[in-house]
């Protein structure tokens, strides 16, 4: 008998599930995920204990985040691939929010801060506009980096992750999670 389950849906694709819950995921008719509807559960608290648990004590957010990116991608699972992606971009974002936050103090115009912040729709350094004020807070020419291409590329995998669902394999998240790396070395180098 094929119902409708109550309210399930592709966790990649977003599209209605039908049929019964199966004992093994079958692929989802229309993007062929295996997530069938069911979240993948991942347990933070794992991913804290199992790889950052070294890093976390004297860590910044951005290593703890890349960390678990790491982690991720050690699963060996590919549904979690656009996750570590995800989390890796998440780590450089934090890290730009933070250098940008202490380049305001530092020139003493905190009081500005929190208006550009409002401004700002994130702090994605892919963002021309984040990119040059970090360039005109800093004097860091990053777009100059060799790292710089991957970041780009990555940035728009993750936005494309985001806003369109899409399913990104193990090399398109190892080089998001390099890209994420190199430029978190380049911030704190």
């Amino acid at each position: 008998m094929t119902v409708e389950k109550s309210g399930a849906v592709c966790t990649f694709c977003g599209q209605r599930i039908t049929g019964e819950s199966p004992e093994q995921p079958i692929p989802c008719e229309y993007c062929s995920s295996l997530a069938g509807g069911f979240p993948h559960l991942v347990v933070l608290t794992e991913a804290i204990a199992g790889s950052a648990v070294g890093y976390v004590e004297g860590a910044t957010y951005p290593q703890i985040l890349l960390s678990i990116a790491k982690f991720l991608l050690g699963k060996n699972d590919d549904k979690l691939c656009g996750l570590a992606t995800i989390m890796a971009h998440l780590a450089c974002e934090v890290a730009i929010e933070r250098s940008l936050s202490d380049s305001f103090a530092r020139k003493g115009i905190q009081s500005i801060e929190e208006t550009v912040a409002d401004i700002l729709n994130g702090y994605n350094l892919a963002n021309d506009k984040v990119r040059k004020l970090y360039a005109s807070l800093t004097g860091d020419e990053i777009q100059e980096q060799p790292f710089w291409g991957s970041f780009l590329r990555s940035a728009k995998r993750r936005d494309n992750i985001i806003r369109k669902g899409l399913i990104v394999g193990r090399a398109d998240a190892e080089e998001s999670i390099t890209a994420a790396d190199d430029f978190l070395a380049h911030l704190t180098g």
